[in-house]
């Protein structure tokens, strides 16, 4: 054996010798599915959210490889030297096979986490009593739909409660639907209410209507109501933290029910009503409720002629903000929907103000100020800090993201559009994700601008911006515990940055509009957008965005002017280009200006009124440069500490 096995070894290297050295080439063989996959674009599917993640990343790895080989095909053929092939890089094979256990493991934990979520997020820097509130509320979890709850007696009881105040308020009247009349539908949605220590207030099942079936002029007419603005929200907790005012939450039990219905509407008997299994009964509807799309213009102005009632004036800058200034003290309320926030200068004022509502409407009063629209806020001794960590959290969960490995940055500061990007078959996925990042723009300036420009392209989504988006998530897996911090400054002073970035985007070349505001030294408005027109020169596109910086600094005085503060120095607005600030300051127009001459005319007017000062900044220090492109990571980061914006839940 050992003498075979030599002279087989001694004519296989005399036989390969005279053959010609042949690099490896990446192998081409692609299965039909996969390569309908390739050429069709993304499918969706319906086996889980995770796997519209793996398709595409499909797509992404079967073009790369097709084009590798391709590249290698043509150099070989071009070649017409035979020595030439050995200086061929081998081109490495890469794989898109699913990696699964075996099945001899499927019934054993083999799978080891490599960015565990406890590596990148700690409660050892917050007060016991916090951890404990954010503990408590994560353990939390409420049904998704109507055929979860049917294991659940908790959430039963709660269908129950809610259906006997329905009727106990006589919502509703069930009648047989008349002939030539349409009944909308109906769903559960199911809530936990949470008291400021963390403990479960209530477990809450709110009947809503689908609403986007009713018809103009027949089911409904009028449907404006005003919601409070998120920089609302801000501004009242700034100047709340700088005044040593303390903060409170109310909640008001079935609100959209204490509205008046003036609409015939009629509506399908809920999932889980006695009646239900009788498809020609249907209720009538006598008052609002949640859906309607007029139910929160009804309910609104109920509690608007209460408040008013009792001493309050709407705000001129926010319809959603009730005032009240008496000699020695001034209260607030501030309404989104039948959450309401109470702050004001004297606690007696403020508890007989609860008082007061609690006798016109069924409100519960939550205690201090912690758990607000899915925002957490926690307060100490030096101030306010508000983030959206279980928001995240369960974001990435819903996009089988948690256990992703994480980035430094929301985008690639070398990023480039490219518009021959695979168009994506099903955009719905992708207007889903992007929508949630958009709503946690309210407590995260630092991925504002990368939300923007993904949001551009809701309607038409490639590959390439998928990439993107899934980018912004393995940023966000990073940085969950990232927030705002509102200190105590001690003033109400307003001070702003604008700043843009000219011919930023590579397809259409306009320029993106960014700036910051801050009162009583606190961030309370930003705001990252692509101009509507193409700016002829870096000037022209800086001094848009001082225009609409202008615009916000003199809404944010008109705010503050109705909570009593008068202003009476210059708002400061920030700016780093010189011919911009000079356009500003002098009343020059020519032809490089009169096609910007309305915003010139509206600045000019605010800088001679001495209700804006501008003030020029060096690039370097330009906070509104994280809202207009993707920076390098050291400089993001610096930026981001200026602004406020910190991450207390950093395990490091």
């Amino acid at each position: 054996m050992m003498v075979w096995g030599n002279i087989t070894h001694r004519l296989t290297n005399r036989f390969t010798s005279s053959l010609p050295l042949i690099p490896a080439i990446p192998q081409l063989t692609i299965s039909v599915t996969q390569h309908t996959q390739s050429s069709t674009g993304f499918i969706p599917s319906n086996d889980g959210l995770g796997q519209h993640h793996s398709q595409i990343d499909q797509q992404i790895h079967l073009q790369s490889a097709i084009d590798s080989s391709n590249s290698t095909i043509n150099h070989i053929s071009n070649s017409k030297l035979p020595g030439a092939l050995d200086a061929l890089p081998v081109t490495r094979r890469v794989s898109i096979r699913t990696r699964q256990p075996p099945s001899r493991m499927q019934d054993y934990v083999t799978y080891n986490v490599r960015y565990p979520i406890s590596k990148f997020m700690s409660y050892h820097r917050l007060s016991p009593t916090h951890s404990a509130f954010l503990t408590s509320i994560s353990n939390v979890h409420e049904p998704k739909n109507f055929k979860e709850v049917q294991s659940q007696p908790v959430w039963q009881q709660a269908m129950h409660e809610e259906l006997k105040a329905l009727t106990e308020n006589h919502t509703w009247t069930i009648v047989s639907l008349p002939a030539g009349k349409e009944a909308v539908g109906c769903r559960w949605i199911f809530k936990t209410k949470f008291k400021s220590d963390g403990t479960v207030d209530r477990h809450k099942a709110r009947l809503v209507a689908q609403g986007f079936t009713q018809k103009f002029g027949v089911d409904y007419k009028e449907t404006f109501a005003p919601v409070a603005k998120m920089t609302t929200v801000r501004v009242l907790l700034s100047v709340a933290i700088n005044q040593g005012w303390p903060l409170f939450q109310m909640d008001v039990s079935n609100a959209f029910l204490h509205g008046d219905l003036e609409e015939e509407v009629f509506m399908k008997l809920p999932p889980g009503h006695p009646h239900s299994g009788n498809s020609m009964l249907v209720c009538k509807l006598h008052k609002s409720i949640y859906g309607l799309k007029q139910s929160s213009r009804a309910w609104h102005t109920k509690l608007s002629i209460a408040l008013e009632s009792l001493g309050f004036t709407r705000s001129s800058a926010d319809s959603s903000l009730f005032i009240k200034i008496v000699s020695d003290h001034t209260l607030a309320v501030l309404i989104y929907v039948d959450d309401l926030i109470i702050t004001g200068s004297n606690d007696a004022s403020i508890a007989q103000l609860k008082r007061s509502l609690q006798q016109q409407f069924p409100i519960k009063d939550l205690g201090s100020l912690k758990y607000f629209l899915g925002i957490e806020m926690a307060a100490s001794r030096k101030g306010l800090f508000l983030n959206q960590r279980k928001y995240i959290i369960d974001l990435l969960q819903d996009v089988d993201m948690l256990h992703t490995k994480p980035v430094a940055n929301p985008l690639d500061s070398k990023l480039t559009l490219d518009s021959s990007s695979e168009s994506l078959v099903s955009c719905t996925y992708y207007q889903q994700i992007v929508g949630k990042l958009i709503y946690l723009t309210i407590t995260r300036p630092d991925i504002t601008f990368a939300v923007s420009l993904v949001s551009g392209y809701m309607h038409a989504p490639t590959v390439q911006h998928f990439g993107m988006v899934k980018h912004i998530l393995r940023y966000l897996k990073g940085t969950i515990g990232r927030g705002i911090v509102m200190t105590h400054n001690g003033h109400n002073n307003i001070m702003g940055y604008a700043d843009s970035d000219w011919a930023g985007n590579s397809l259409d070349r306009r320029s993106t509009t960014g700036y910051c505001m801050f009162v009583g030294g606190n961030l309370v408005s930003w705001k990252s957008k692509k101009q509507s027109v193409v700016a002829r020169s870096s000037a022209e596109a800086e001094y848009h965005a001082m225009a609409s910086a202008a615009c916000e600094l003199i809404w944010l005085k008109q705010l503050l002017a109705d909570f009593g503060f008068h202003g009476v120095t210059p708002m400061t607005l920030f700016c780093d280009n010189q011919a911009a600030m000079h356009i500003a300051s002098n009343p020059v127009f020519h032809e490089r200006t009169k096609h910007i001459e309305v915003d010139c005319h509206y600045i000019l007017q605010q800088v001679q009124a001495k209700l804006i000062q501008p003030q020029y900044v060096c690039s370097h220090d330009q906070l509104a440069d994280v809202l207009t492109k993707a920076l390098p990571s050291t400089q993001f980061h610096r930026l981001l500490r200026k602004l406020g914006s910190t991450n207390p839940l950093d395990p490091a």
